[in-house]
Formats: structure tokens, C-alpha cells, sequence
């Protein structure tokens, strides 16, 4: 008896481990800092470090940080500033100066002159302006004697990034990254809805829901865009079929309403999809039989 209990628990630990190691999932990292290297006035090397701060009510524009300095001295000169369609970044000795900058302090009254004023303040000992142009970012530099221009070796400055991938984990030592803005149609928002591996390979139903835009005050701000994937997959992680379904975009005048099937534990939902031309369809997302109808 005490060798069959024996077994029970060898056998039940191993299925754990296997059942463990077996797994999708949606990984997600944000990048919110960077370093960029430049010039000034073609001839003066330096090299700049920017992180995230604080996003603004409007939702894409920021507060950020962070320092510069002369390639040939090193010794770094602190920087603070906002991110709107154009980077304004001031070195202060005044330390209010600075926070009211990071807090996002203005006199102004109206939301949509915030970022104005933030960016063009006064009595900074040095200031840089500059944004995308030309494939690179460039501007100008300038203290209260001279103004140069400043130009980046870099067509991509981004401190909002959002990366997620789509984790196939066959075994502990096996494991397929899908990077989602190559994979889906949209780059983040998305989530397991259901999933199942066996020998034969691997069927995941991704439902993604994000908002329209960035921006909740304008058109479509509160708006969403909502939809599922089911990808199949064979034992090797190789995709065998895609299907995607979108049941709601406010950019694409698509709204919908949904049924939840009983007893299903919210994997079978029904969408019934309308658009603004009064066409309807509807949409059967089966996370239980691995199924997306349209009809």
C-alpha cells in the first residue's frame, strides 16, 4: 500500500511539473526611458538620456526628464521638460522652476494651452526644441546669447512604448515569442480568452479591447475597439491558420451588443454587430470548441 501511495504522488508530482511548464500567455514590457546621441551646430558631440515623467489629461502628452552631456567633457547637465508634438526640454537652477515643469503648474486656464505654456517658459539657462523631420529629430539649442541647431542620430525617440508578445511555453526549455504589432491588428490590448495545448500543437482565442485613441477628450476618445483572434498552431509553434473578428470600433462606425451563452463560464459570447449603414451581423466567439462564425 505504501508503495502504491508512493507511486500516486510520483505520478501526480510529474503531471504537476508537465501541466506547469505547459502555458500561454501575454507578456508585456514598456520602455519609458532612452539614450540618443546627437550634435550641435554639426561639430559639438553629446549624447542625451530622456525618461518618462508624468502624462498630461490629454493622454499622450508627457512630462520627462533627464540629462546631457558633451561627449568630450561628460559631466552631465540636468534637463527637464514636456512632449507634445515637439520635445522642449530647459536646464533650470531654479528647482521650482523644474517641478512646476514635472507637476504640469501652469496660470493658464484652458487644458489646451497647458502644453503651450509649458513650452515656452522663460528664465532656463539653456533650452532645446526639437522633433521629427526629415526621417531624423532635429532643432534648435540656445542659452540667452545664441541659438545653434541641434540635430539626432535617431528616427525613432519613444518613451511610451508598449510591447506586448503572445508566450507559447511548450516545455520548460521551449518557449515562442510572437511579437504582437507584427501579429495582430493592433499593437497592444490583448488578452488570453481561451487557450489549449496538446501533442498535435496549439489553438489560443486572443481577445484584444483597447480605446480608440490616445487622447480621451477627442473624437472617439471613449470609444472602443474590440475583437478576437484564433490562431492554430502546430507542435513546433508554427502558425497553421488565422482568423480575426472585430465586434466594435468607434473608428470604423461598429458598435455591438453581446450574449453570454449559460453554463459556458463566459467563453461562448454572442455579438450581435451593427453598422452605420443599418447592415447587422453576427458574430459566435466559442472559447469552449475553438470556433469564431460570422453570419
Amino acid at each position: 500500500m505504501k508503495t502504491l501511495i508512493t507511486s500516486l504522488l510520483i505520478f501526480t508530482g510529474i503531471s504537476l511539473v508537465q501541466a506547469q511548464e505547459k502555458k500561454v500567455y501575454i507578456d508585456e514590457f514598456r520602455i519609458t526611458d532612452q539614450v540618443i546621441h546627437g550634435t550641435i551646430d554639426d561639430k559639438y558631440a553629446i549624447t542625451m538620456y530622456l525618461k518618462l515623467e508624468n502624462f498630461f489629461d490629454d493622454g499622450t502628452s508627457h512630462t520627462v526628464s533627464g540629462w546631457y552631456y558633451y561627449d568630450n567633457v561628460k559631466k552631465k547637465i540636468p534637463l527637464i521638460g514636456v512632449c507634445a508634438d515637439r520635445f522642449s526640454l530647459y536646464q533650470f537652477t531654479d528647482q521650482k522652476r523644474a517641478d512646476s515643469i514635472r507637476e504640469f503648474n501652469s496660470p493658464v486656464s484652458s487644458m489646451w494651452e497647458v502644453m503651450d505654456d509649458l513650452s515656452n517658459r522663460s528664465g532656463y539657462i539653456e533650452k532645446f526644441e526639437f522633433g521629427y523631420s526629415d526621417y531624423a529629430y532635429n532643432g534648435t539649442w540656445k542659452n540667452d546669447k545664441k541659438e545653434l541647431k541641434v540635430n539626432f542620430n535617431t528616427s525613432d525617440i519613444n518613451l511610451t512604448a508598449r510591447n506586448e508578445f503572445l508566450v507559447l511555453q511548450f516545455g520548460a526549455q521551449n518557449k515562442k515569442h510572437f511579437d504582437m504589432k507584427q501579429f495582430g491588428p493592433y499593437y497592444y490590448g490583448y488578452s488570453v480568452f481561451a487557450s489549449k495545448m496538446d501533442a498535435a500543437g496549439c489553438k489560443v482565442m486572443l481577445k484584444y479591447e483597447l480605446s480608440s485613441r490616445l487622447n480621451p477628450n477627442g473624437m472617439c476618445g471613449a470609444g472602443q475597439e474590440i475583437g478576437f483572434l484564433l490562431l492554430t498552431f502546430d507542435a513546433k509553434g508554427n502558425l497553421l491558420d488565422y482568423r480575426d473578428e472585430q465586434v466594435e470600433s468607434c473608428l470604423g462606425n461598429i458598435w455591438s451588443e453581446v450574449a453570454e451563452t449559460p453554463n459556458t463560464g463566459g467563453k461562448k459570447l454572442t455579438y450581435k454587430v451593427m453598422y452605420s449603414d443599418d447592415k447587422e451581423r453576427t458574430v459566435v466567439i466559442d472559447g469552449i470548441n475553438f470556433t469564431l462564425t460570422s453570419k
